[in-house]
């Protein structure tokens, strides 16, 4: 007499099989494609003269960005310094939907223009929507 097991186990190996490599497919593409409107992703911009901007820096470390909270002056040319603090961090990418930054992270210091902004408060984020932080226009 034959049991269920012994008489699907082709199926049930199939099955699982296709489980495997799905898991696998699902895993080997998270957070590899951004939800963001941009079309790329920009690189982050030189160091910046000193004399000519106010430089903001917010440290990227493995469990978001310090401080969360930044203060920039209206109508004074700032650039913020996303500065990768470590490289065990899934931090490579900042975006805000409101500035239009999208900024491509690379090692250490990366630099992004702030232009224009009115006073109030800004929301900024990681790529895979994880963390956020803020900028305060006053």
């Amino acid at each position: 007499m034959k049991t269920w097991i012994s008489k699907y186990w082709h199926l049930m190996l199939i099955g699982f099989i296709a489980l495997i490599v799905g898991g696998g497919v699902l895993f080997y593409f998270q957070g590899s494609v951004s939800s963001f409107p941009a079309s790329q992703p920009q690189r982050a911009q030189e160091e910046p003269d000193k004399n000519q901007y106010e430089i903001v820096t917010v440290g990227v470390q493995g469990d978001g960005f310090y401080p969360k909270n930044i203060e920039v002056k209206a109508g004074v040319p700032t650039k913020i310094n996303f500065k990768k603090m470590t490289s065990f961090t899934c931090i490579d990418e900042v975006q805000s939907l409101k500035t239009g930054m999208d900024v491509f992270l690379d090692h250490e210091n990366n630099y992004y223009t702030v232009k224009d902004l009115k006073p109030g408060a800004y929301e900024y984020n990681c790529g895979m929507y994880m963390y956020y932080g803020t900028i305060t226009v006053k």
